[in-house]
Parts: C-alpha cells; sequence; structure tokens
C-alpha cells in the first residue's frame, strides 16, 4: 500500500520532471496531467524523458483556466486514472508542477499509514471562512458563471449583475451542502472512488461546472458525503495576499519553509535553485519528524501582508502610488527655512526680550523645532 501522486502541469516542465523523479524514487506511482495549453513538441519532449520510470501515466488532457470546471475535469481523469492502473494506492495527493516536497517522502507515506481512513481536504461553508476574494461567497453557488473571470471580465461581471437584477438563484442539488477550501488535497482511495463513481456524478458535475472557481469547492463539498473522517486542513502549505494571489517561494525563504514543518509547499519558483538542492535530497539531510504546524509562521505572513498594504511609518511605498489617509503617517510635520541671517531674536507680544539668539539652520528643519513669529535682521 502507498501513496499516489496526481501533477497538474503546464510550465517548468523540467521543474516538473525533476520533482516527479523525486516522488518516483520513493515509491510513489504518478499521474501526470498537463494542460492543453502546453505545446505538442513540449510535451512529447516531457514524456519521452520521463518514460524510463515503470509507475507513471498521463491522463487525458484539459484546459486548465484559473477558476473553470476545466480544473476539476484534469484532476477527475488523473484520478480516474490513477486508481484504474494502481490498485494497491490508498491515499491519493493531488499536486502542481510548482510543488516542492519539503520532508522525506517516505515521512508522508509513514504519516498516511497511521491515519488509513483520513481524508485531508480543507473543507468549510461560507458562513465558517472570513477569505473569500472578490465580493462573491455564497453567491458563487447560487449564480451561474459562464464567462472567464480573467479573459472576459467585462461579461463576467455584467452577467453577474444581471443575474441580481432579475433576482436569478440556481437550485442547489438535493442532499449537498456546499463547501469551499483549498484545491490541494489528499484523499482515501474509498472516498474519492465515492465521489467518481457516484450515480448522481452528471447531476453534480453539470452544477459545480457553472460554478465560480469549482477547484475549491467540487471535490471539498463532496468528500463531506462519503468521507469517514475529514481534518479540514491541506497538507501541502499555500500562501496567498491580500488579493488572494498565491505567495511565490524564493530561495531567501529557505529557513522559513524549514520552519513550517509541511510535507509539500508550493508555489516554488523555477528558478529557485537552493530550494531544489535543500529539498529534494536524502533522508539523512532533511527536517525532524514533526507534525505539520504552518500556523508556525502565519505571523511573519501577516507582517508581509501589513507591510504591503500599509507601508512604513512616515514613508511613501515605491509599490504604490501616493493616496490620501493611506500615507501610514506623515514624513514629518510642517515647517520653515530661514536663509540669510546671521541672528534671529525672538519677539514675543510684549516687546524685545534678551540679546539675539543665533539659531542653527538644522534646529528650523526639526518638525519640532521653534517657531518664531517675527524675525529682525
Amino acid at each position: 500500500m502507498t501513496v499516489g501522486i496526481i501533477m497538474l502541469v503546464h510550465t517548468a516542465l523540467s521543474r516538473a520532471e525533476q520533482v516527479a523523479r523525486h516522488w518516483s524514487a520513493a515509491g510513489c506511482p504518478l499521474v501526470i496531467h498537463a494542460d492543453v495549453s502546453v505545446p505538442a513538441k513540449s510535451f512529447k519532449a516531457f514524456q519521452t524523458a520521463l518514460s524510463d520510470l515503470p509507475d507513471i501515466r498521463f491522463s487525458k488532457r484539459h484546459r486548465c483556466e484559473w477558476g473553470t470546471w476545466g480544473l476539476v475535469a484534469a484532476s477527475q481523469a488523473a484520478a480516474q486514472t490513477m486508481l484504474e492502473d494502481f490498485p494497491l494506492v490508498r491515499h491519493v495527493y493531488l499536486a502542481s508542477g510548482s510543488c516542492l516536497p519539503l520532508r522525506p517522502v517516505q515521512e508522508l507515506i509513514d504519516y498516511l499509514a497511521d491515519r488509513p481512513q483520513t481524508d485531508f481536504i480543507e473543507s468549510a461553508t461560507t458562513a465558517d471562512v472570513p477569505w473569500t476574494i472578490g465580493g462573491l461567497d455564497s453567491e458563487r453557488f447560487t449564480l451561474r458563471f459562464p464567462f472567464s473571470w480573467r479573459k472576459n471580465r467585462y461579461l463576467f461581471d455584467k452577467y453577474v449583475a444581471i443575474q441580481r437584477g432579475l433576482g436569478m438563484k440556481r437550485r442547489i442539488p438535493g442532499g449537498i451542502v456546499p463547501h469551499m477550501g483549498s484545491q490541494w488535497w489528499c484523499l482515501t482511495r474509498q472516498t474519492l472512488s465515492a465521489i467518481l463513481d457516484d450515480p448522481e456524478r452528471p447531476v453534480y458535475d453539470r452544477y459545480f461546472s457553472k460554478v465560480w472557481i469549482p477547484d475549491e469547492s467540487y471535490f471539498q463539498t463532496l468528500a463531506r458525503q462519503y468521507s469517514r473522517q475529514i481534518e479540514s486542513r491541506s497538507l501541502t502549505l499555500s500562501k496567498f495576499d491580500y488579493q488572494g494571489k498565491p505567495h511565490i517561494f524564493y530561495d531567501d525563504h529557505l529557513q522559513l519553509l524549514r520552519r513550517s514543518d509541511c510535507f509539500v509547499a508550493r508555489k516554488i519558483w523555477p528558478q529557485a535553485n537552493r530550494l531544489y538542492d535543500a529539498f529534494l535530497t536524502d533522508a539523512a539531510h532533511a527536517m525532524k519528524r514533526t507534525e505539520p504546524n504552518p500556523s508556525k509562521i502565519d505571523r511573519i505572513f501577516s507582517k508581509a501582508v501589513e507591510r504591503r498594504t500599509r507601508g512604513r511609518p512616515g514613508l511613501y511605498m515605491q509599490s504604490r502610488f501616493p493616496a490620501e489617509t493611506r500615507e501610514n503617517g506623515l514624513t514629518s510635520a510642517q515647517y520653515s527655512v530661514f536663509h540669510g541671517f546671521s541672528a534671529l531674536l525672538k519677539i514675543s507680544s510684549h516687546g524685545w526680550h534678551g540679546p539675539p539668539v543665533r539659531v542653527s539652520m538644522a534646529t528650523f528643519l526639526h518638525p519640532n523645532g521653534p517657531s518664531f513669529p517675527k524675525v529682525r535682521p
């Protein structure tokens, strides 16, 4: 019994090959789905490069565009191939070509062997999650989304407005409660088989094909129908910024990734040679065995988001056009500059008091320096 790996790839195929060999060397069967957008010549070369691996398959190709049904269809096709061709697989782990194992694969195999009936998939209702981005939470399940948000933003927004104006609402198939969560899951063979072989699958597929970002709700919802035990979390470390875009990990994130104790991380920059060299290594140089705990680095990401959105006090950010009320503190208070005088005399309303007072220019440049209502040469 072992763990099967599904890899969804669309770019940086040389890195995907490197990681695929790492999974395979640990005894994990692989099913790879390559996006239709990958040129035929590149895809053929990729297949040929991996042809020496015995336990590797390539599934039917789909066009995978963000927020559309293609990502679910690709996962379904690869999962079907995995279950049919590798009967000894007990858990199926969904990853991408930009994912990087952070710990020895055997540790993941052992971890899942101790939890043979547990599905690891982030799965929560819209009422339970505060992180939905784009102003659509429950509406993503009650409206139709036939247009791409990225390629046809105008049609996307218009069609949403029309449905809202007419009070249109879709009927959610009976017996399910929509759930949401990370796309990157690890499901047991039993749960995954039940989802793919359900006689109601055509109904569910038709419904979720017009849901917004269905890869974050299809398996997350249906796993609740069949799973014996769900841990609502992903074993893959993936972080998002305040706009909902994934953080990319670079070479200087090496120690940060080590601290997470997670099994896999995404999204890794293809040129991060230091990360690939550090983690695609033997067990003797890997991290210690411990429970994955991405919350250990949450504080660092929170501070990064705050720095990105608020900047530093008293400084304008190069990455953001200055806007009133978003300065996060001004550089200094109002000040005056006096030039051409050898001495300045402080005059009160009652007359001139004392000898001339010589003051340096730095005094006047300081925001808390003295203020002189009158000046006499």
